[in-house]
């Protein structure tokens, strides 16, 4: 039985468009244009209990927001996380 389990597990962020200037900010009143961001997509692994674990990757590669999704400070986008049986952002 696994002491963490994710299965699919993506976070995606609204990231909005600033535009600069006078007419850029009388322009960000009226329109909101917003870009998504992929921070975790479709993640998956399982840690079984008195195993060793290693989280490495590139700058911008999601560990921190995974990381901050096991301990519930965030909320998953979709896909399943379980950690000791409760889900963290619920079971605080």
């Amino acid at each position: 039985m696994p002491i963490i389990q994710v299965r699919n597990l993506s976070k995606h962020f609204k990231v909005f468009k600033h535009h600069r200037g006078a007419m850029g900010a009388l322009r960000n009143l009226f329109t909101r244009q917003f870009n998504r961001v992929r921070a975790v997509d479709a993640l998956s692994f399982s840690i079984k209990r008195g195993e060793l674990v290693g989280y490495i990757g590139p700058n911008g590669a999601g560990k921190s927001t995974t990381i901050k999704m096991l301990t519930g400070l965030l909320v998953p986008t979709s896909g399943e996380l379980s950690v000791m049986g409760l889900l963290p952002w619920r079971d605080r």
